[in-house]
Order: C-alpha cells, then structure tokens, then sequence
C-alpha cells in the first residue's frame, strides 16, 4: 500500500511556501505512482485528428485504409490519427465553514487543497490547462486556466491559503460561510464556454446539489469528491456534548449515550448517493482519518474502464 500523505499532521503555523512545497512533494509522489497516467487516460479530449500517413502492417484495421495513397503508389497505405486533448481542467473546491472540521490530525480543507495540488500537477503533467475556483456560499477567488508548472503553482498556494484561514475558523466555530453548490455552478457555467473537466471538491453539506450538478454535467465532464470526516458519522459514549455548526454558529447540547447519529449519518449517506446518481456525475468519498491514495487510483482506474 502507498503511504504518500500522513507521515505528519500538517503544520499550518509553518510558512505557507514551507506548505506549498510539502503539497508539490506529495503530489510528485502519487504521480510517479502512476496516477498521471490514469488521469490521462480518464478523460477523453474533444476528438481525433489526422497525423500522418504509413504503409499498411498485418494487424492494421482496413477501415484505416487511404486508397488515394494506396492507389497512386501501388502499395497499401493507412491513414494514422491522434487524439485531440486540449483539455481544461477546472478545479472547484469548497472552502465554507464546514470544512474547517477535522476530528483527527487532518482538516477537510487540508485534504481539499492536497487533491487540488494533485489534479493541478497532473494536468501540467500532460499539458493541460488548468484552473481554479474557491466558492462558499460566493466566489471567493477564481484563477482562469493556463498551461506550465508555474501557473499550477500558483493554484496551489491559493488553494493551501483557505486551509490556513481556516484553522481561526475551528478555534471559533460559527465563523465561516455556508456552501452553494447552485452559484458555484451557474458561475462554471458561465466561465467557460468550452467543454471541460470539473472536479469538484466538498463535504456536500448543501444536499441541494442534484440538480446543479445534473445541469453542469451536460456542458462538462464532472466528476465530485466528497470529503467525510469520521465523526460526523459517530460520537463517543460521552454524556452530554456541545456541538456547534461551523456555518450558522448554532450550538446544542446532546446526549452522546442517546443519541442517533449513526443511524442519522447512515441515511444521510444513502441520500447523498442517490442525489449523486441521480446527477450523473462520477463521484466518490475520501475520509480525513485514513490515506486516500489507494482509493483515488482506483477510482480513475474504474473509470478508464468504463469509458473505453
């Protein structure tokens, strides 16, 4: 198993470049794990075009056959295409209050900004433009998409920035903003007038997102990751507890013994995939508590495979 991203609890009282690097460095580390390659292959550019023209081997499809070619020099000859990528990758993570929450060394905003890093490598990987939105219940910061290493640096340390803000947000819970999924997406809409690669990137507390994600999946290719934490889904056997929404800043007393909150989690869990299957995207969970470098690089494994 690879082990590429929780050797440490991340340091967000370094210096955000000291950040930014260990981001680039992890990154690196699943992209030479293979994982440039599943990316490359996941996503499809917008069609073929002609390359060049040989002479036909045993074994080459006859439909490829160019009989100008072959007529005017008397020898078989094909007719060879390459695929037209010119991919845009737009990269939409979710920096509400919500994702300031982490029960273990790991926040969600931290894993968001690492998969932000990861996606915005590949793509200079394989020469693809990428860009980068950061959306709560507005836009906060939107980055236009370009080519190179530099400029996907400068995604990264944009998306490393709301997982320092952040940390002020967990010490103050109530502080952040709430997410909406349906301006996020009506803004991606009107950005970008070309197909393109939206990844977007959440805990999905706003379950209101069937229909915008439907919506977007039409003009783009989307693909959603949802981030969990594990105790949103359970509570130690503790008595009474002080729970505080890191959005509206309401707080309440629960009885941890009484209550529900698995079996509350567990239906959440259920209306969430439905209302994702509903929207046709491809999606999948990454916890805060364990690695997801193992799940990533099946999910883009699963999904070359059912796309050719």
């Amino acid at each position: 198993m690879l082990s590429l991203f929780r050797r440490r609890k991340p340091d967000t009282r370094s210096p955000l470049v000291r950040r930014v690097r260990d981001l680039e460095i992890a990154s690196a580390r699943l992209i030479r794990a293979g994982f440039a390659g599943d990316y490359h292959s996941a996503f499809h550019g917008r069609g073929i075009e002609f390359s060049q023209v040989r002479e036909y081997q045993p074994g080459d499809d006859i439909r490829t056959i160019d009989w100008n070619v072959t007529a005017r020099s008397g020898t078989p000859h094909v007719k060879q295409f390459v695929e037209e990528r010119d991919l845009t990758i737009l990269i939409a993570v979710d920096i509400s209050g919500s994702m300031s929450f982490g029960s273990v060394d790991w926040r969600k905003s931290d894993i968001a900004a690492e998969l932000a890093s990861v996606f915005a490598f590949s793509a200079v990987e394989n020469a693809d433009r990428v860009g980068l939105l950061l959306f709560s219940d507005r836009v906060h910061k939107y980055i236009a998409p370009r080519r190179g290493r530099p400029h996907a640096q400068v995604i990264v340390r944009a998306a490393a920035e709301p997982a320092f803000r952040v940390a002020e947000t967990a010490r103050n819970p109530g502080g952040g903003d709430r997410t909406d999924l349906e301006s996020a997406s009506r803004f991606l809409e009107r950005i970008s007038a070309k197909r393109a690669v939206v990844i977007l990137i959440s805990d999905f507390l706003d379950l209101n997102f069937e229909r915008p994600l439907n919506r977007l999946n039409r003009k783009h290719d989307v693909i959603a990751i949802d981030i969990t934490d594990p105790r949103e889904e359970r509570f130690p056997e503790s008595g009474l507890i002080r729970v505080v929404d890191a959005e509206s800043g309401a707080a309440r007393w629960i009885d941890a013994k009484k209550s529900d909150v698995a079996r509350i989690a567990a239906q959440r869990r259920t209306q969430m995939e439905r209302r994702f299957r509903a929207s046709g995207v491809d999606w999948m969970s990454v916890s805060t508590a364990v690695p997801y470098d193992r799940d990533l690089l099946r999910f883009f494994r699963q999904r070359i495979f059912r796309t050719t």
